[in-house]
């Protein structure tokens, strides 16, 4: 990461940690896309400003339903769990065919 980038992250978290009353070190727990149909164009004071289909580091899962994360300019903010694009064919893919539990 370039120096520049470096200190606006910087900025950034600390900011952060101000607004949130965050402690502790900082750790992304997963990513996740906010939804291709997002059309939401307003937000709040603590909400992170997001784009459809962008990618967002998890820092706090939710709360609320509601997430804190992180994007790429190293803004933070809370996320809607209902702005987050969920793939849910994917969460079985790991079943093989001789299942036993399988409903079919």
């Amino acid at each position: 990461m370039d120096p520049k980038k470096q200190k606006k992250f910087e900025k950034e978290e600390k900011e952060f940690r101000k607004k949130f009353k965050y402690e502790g070190e900082i750790q992304v727990l997963n990513q996740v896309t906010i939804a291709p149909t997002l059309t939401n164009k307003k937000w709040s004071g603590k909400e992170l400003a997001v784009r459809a289909g962008e990618k967002l580091d998890v820092i706090v899962n939710a709360v609320d339903n509601k997430l804190i994360c992180r994007n790429d300019e190293g803004k933070f903010g809370y996320v809607s769990t209902g702005h987050i694009f969920t793939d849910d064919g994917d969460i079985y893919d790991d079943i093989g065919d001789d299942c036993i539990y399988d409903n079919d």
